[in-house]
């Protein structure tokens, strides 16, 4: 009986990536990469790359969104890609490949109706290589683009289908342009890959280039008078975040993250832009789950993605693990402490959050410090191996308090709390955490009595690097002189 049940899941496409459901919505001989679903959750657009022939020819393809009466939208005698949808519903933007001689071709962004009868040009800089479009519901275009013909990727095919991006030491020129709705002038911004416009079309996810820790997931805001700016980092974990997806609710962003080991297996996540909250919707230890688009549709509310877990790339969807779409869900700080640059939550590698709750606040007087953001990290990675019931679900700024605490939000957790303090302190008289630390965490303290109101948290903690602003006492020995 058993087997018979799995033969039965598995001809509906019905897959289990350790233990996190994905549906698989597509099936064809090819690559069906980078789905996207329309406005209206009503239809699937994805592109569909044929591999017989000398080389593989990609078109788009529009189906219903559970990917039922797949129709050719774009002509199958070029390349065509990367789809992205008109708010009207009835129209896409792609990528296309031109001939401009018999020996020079690019990509240029085109536009067609979803009945595929005539497609044009939509982005007017000529020769340009430009490349993944993304439309705003204000009818904004935003690309990738270069400033000569030629792809800035060496491996742009694998790029095609999801993979990681190459480091941008070794890319040419590329930069996210803007093209405003009804203007034919181009708006280069900042270097970057895989723009998505919010659903209101005032702010844009990207992924872009950090030395440090590879891609990372980006967020701006954008008017036309003012162009990109307020830019945020909301991702920073080792290995590489790209590809980022709004959720409905314009709260959390899906994407594609490739942790920093041999085979980098790509899954997907999500995180709160708000308090840097990270969640791992899939676990797939060897293949690539990439390329999310999050949606309602009339079946609910779900991620769809791209992946090989079944040999070729096939589209799939999941059901979030949270519903952005509720508002007891959409983070988990009431009303943010400070303003200043968010410093990205742990990833959650249990999944859904589970276990005691727990926040670490940088409260570092100077919070720009490399120093300041590393310590609040190492507080959370220390707890967090120390005791496999606690959960660190986000790393943020705290008050300019410069103060160590640990706060526990119900007396059940006082005892946990001041054991946690404990083992800090003994962490700090060792050296093993913050050598220079001259301060203690105990007691921990009731979270009523601390400056913040949050929810959906055990335990607080704030992690100073250092105890005083270095300026105030040079004044302070100015004065006393």
């Amino acid at each position: 009986m058993h087997r018979a049940f799995l033969l039965i899941l598995l001809s509906v496409g019905f897959l289990l990536a350790q233990g996190n459901a994905i549906f698989r919505v597509t099936d064809f001989p090819g690559h069906e990469l980078c789905p996207r679903i329309s406005p209206d959750g009503e239809r699937l657009a994805y592109t569909d790359v044929n591999l017989t022939g000398p080389f593989p020819v990609a078109h788009i393809r529009v189906a219903s969104h559970e990917g039922q009466n797949p129709m050719f939208a774009t002509d199958r005698g070029v390349d065509n890609q990367y789809p992205a949808w008109y708010p009207n519903g009835i129209q896409l933007t792609y990528e296309r490949l031109v001939a401009f001689t018999p020996t020079d071709s690019s990509y240029e962004i085109w536009a067609v109706p979803i009945n595929g009868v005539n497609g044009a040009k939509l982005i007017q800089n000529n020769y340009n290589f430009s490349v993944m479009p993304d439309i705003s519901v204000n009818g904004d275009a935003a690309f990738v683009t270069s400033e000569n013909i030629n792809s800035p990727f060496p491996s742009f095919p694998p790029l095609k289908y999801g993979f990681v991006p190459p480091p941008a030491a070794i890319m040419g020129n590329f930069t996210i342009a803007i093209q405003p709705v009804g203007q034919l002038v181009v708006l280069n911004t900042i270097p970057g890959l895989f723009p998505r416009w919010s659903p209101n079309g005032a702010q844009m996810a990207y992924c872009a280039w950090n030395p440090t820790t590879g891609w990372d997931i980006f967020v701006s805001d954008f008017d036309f008078q003012k162009g990109m700016s307020n830019f945020r980092q909301i991702t920073s974990a080792p290995g590489d975040e790209f590809a980022p997806a709004w959720s409905p609710s314009g709260e959390w962003i899906a994407y594609s993250y490739a942790q920093p080991t041999t085979s980098r297996p790509i899954n997907i996540f999500i995180v709160n832009i708000h308090d840097g909250t990270q969640m791992q919707e899939t676990f797939e230890p060897t293949s690539a789950i990439t390329m999310p688009d999050w949606s309602n549709t009339p079946d609910g509310e779900f991620i769809y993605c791209c992946s090989d877990i079944d040999g070729d790339f096939d589209i799939y969807r999941i059901p979030p693990m949270i519903s952005a779409t509720d508002p007891a869900l959409t983070g988990t700080i009431a009303s943010p402490p400070v303003p200043g640059i968010v410093i990205p939550g742990l990833a959650g590698q249990r999944g859904k959050a589970q276990g005691i709750q727990v926040i670490v606040l940088n409260s570092s007087w100077d919070k720009t410090l490399d120093e300041a953001q590393g310590y609040a990290s190492k507080v959370a990675t220390r707890i967090q191996g120390w005791n496999e019931d606690i959960f660190v679900s986000s790393i943020i700024n705290g008050a300019d308090s410069g103060v160590p605490h640990v706060y526990y939000s119900r007396e059940e957790h006082k005892k946990l709390a001041d054991d946690v303090a404990l083992y800090l302190d003994g962490l700090i008289s060792s050296g093993a955490l913050y050598s220079d630390a001259a301060y203690n965490f105990f007691p921990a303290e009731p979270l009523s009595d601390s400056p913040y109101k949050l929810s959906n948290v055990d335990i607080l903690i704030e992690a100073p690097s250092n105890s005083e602003p270095e300026e105030e006492e040079e004044e302070e020995e100015e004065e006393e002189e």
